[in-house]
């Protein structure tokens, strides 16, 4: 039997027992918090969220965007699609696991392919090695989306403070997800805080021009950002969105 910190903290030891385990407490965590709320909670929280909505515009204006260009400025591109392609590395395990418990067998052999080559040849994940000289690809495969293929709920749509569009079974999934991390296994929760952050900022910087673009395509760019789209469009393509990725 495996020793060391990574047997000790993985979910997935004693067999996978206290992975299965993990998986049931969260499907019976995401059902009660479904069933507990009244199916007219959409309606009910439309104040909350149409309040939250507004706050999460005004700090994606204020402080994130400028905190992304700060960063945009100091991270070459070739450096944010490195740490882009790292992340997702990283999220391997996660689709590896979802994808198998789903029964997508295929999928999940594909995304085990692209997890070895990636992590080795791809220097940890650095490039994306499984893609680029093998043609590997699949969609991600999450918690979320299991849980929808087990028939659970997607509950009521909640607008959370900087995470945005979510429901209990997203915010359940996406917690179930974070135990699949690896780099959660080895390191402290502090750390683990900070690497979402700089991945959340890497993706936003991500998303705009070079710092020496000229001013027309920053011009394109904040019209885009800025663009948003109207509540009740927001909360449709978000339910919608789940429903098509747990049919696929």
């Amino acid at each position: 039997m495996t020793t060391g910190p990574l047997a000790e903290r993985s979910p997935f030891r004693n067999g996978g027992r206290d992975g299965g385990r993990i998986l049931r407490i969260l499907v019976v965590v995401t059902v009660c918090m479904t069933v507990g709320i009244a199916t007219d909670a959409h309606a009910g929280l439309d104040g909350y969220n149409k309040a939250m909505l507004s706050f999460n515009r005004w700090l994606l204006r204020h402080v994130l965007e400028p905190v992304g260009r700060g960063y945009n400025v100091v991270m070459p591109k070739w450096g944010q699609r490195r740490l882009t392609a790292f992340f997702a590395n990283l999220d391997g395990p996660r689709d590896i696991v979802n994808s198998g418990l789903q029964l997508k067998m295929r999928r999940a052999g594909t995304h085990s392919g692209r997890l070895l080559v990636n992590s080795t040849i791809g220097l940890g994940g650095l490039f994306d090695v499984g893609l680029d000289w093998f043609g590997w690809d699949a969609p991600p495969e999450t918690l979320d989306e299991t849980l929808g293929t087990c028939r659970v709920p997607l509950g009521p749509y909640v607008i959370l403070p900087v995470l945005g569009d979510s429901s209990p079974r997203h915010l359940v999934g996406t917690v179930g997800d974070g135990f699949l991390d690896p780099l959660s296994w080895f390191v402290p929760f502090y750390v683990n805080i900070g690497k979402y952050v700089l991945r959340g900022t890497n993706l936003l910087a991500g998303q705009m021009p070079s710092p020496r673009a000229s001013q027309a395509e920053w011009d394109a760019y904040h019209r885009s950002r800025f663009d948003f789209p109207l509540y009740d469009i927001g909360r449709d393509n978000f339910i919608a969105d789940e429903a098509d990725r747990v049919a696929n």
